[in-house]
């Protein structure tokens, strides 16, 4: 894990307990969401995008462990859950929240909840992965690569090497 800023050498948060809360959250959603390379793609992607130390982006609008843009949950509501009800209900029961904030998404609230509810962020960050039409990765170089190119986009400043030097050295 990530010492603290003033490089007093402990742990920010514990990894077992965050492994442990990632597998207790998507296992809640349902079996074929907690494939243990899903687990280990939500934990690798929280390491790389925050090392679980991080809840809002130094310069821009991501939030949250996972680094994630209010605009992307609205998608997610919009594009993905909206069409599966019995999924949208399930993951609203396991985020403690309303339904209606599915039901019409709005940015500045998502952006407070991806910021405070860590059970929201683990299942948002899932759910960009579970949209995605190709095979989990099996592999720490193809996780970086799948991360590269699903999660942080061509747009964004990560790269697979980056990704796979943050999981070597912290994970």
């Amino acid at each position: 894990m990530a010492e603290l800023p003033n490089n007093t050498g402990r742990n920010v948060v514990d990894k077992a307990q965050v492994k442990e809360i990632i597998s207790d959250v998507i296992h809640k959603l349902g079996d074929k969401y907690a494939d243990p390379k899903a687990l280990e793609l939500v934990y690798n992607t929280g390491l790389v995008e925050s090392k679980y130390v991080y809840l809002k982006q130094i310069k821009g609008p991501a939030v949250g462990f996972y680094q994630i843009e209010p605009w992307v949950a609205v998608d997610i509501c919009d594009n993905y859950l909206k069409y599966r009800e019995s999924l949208m209900k399930k993951v609203a029961e396991v985020c403690m929240l309303d339904w209606k904030y599915f039901l019409n998404p709005n940015e500045d609230i998502w952006r407070y909840v991806l910021t405070t509810n860590i059970a929201a962020q683990i299942i948002f960050c899932r759910l960009h992965y579970r949209r995605v039409p190709k095979p989990l990765p099996r592999t720490l170089e193809d996780q970086a690569f799948y991360w590269k190119k699903f999660y942080n986009s061509a747009k964004g400043k990560g790269t697979p090497e980056h990704f796979a030097e943050i999981v070597s050295k912290y994970g």
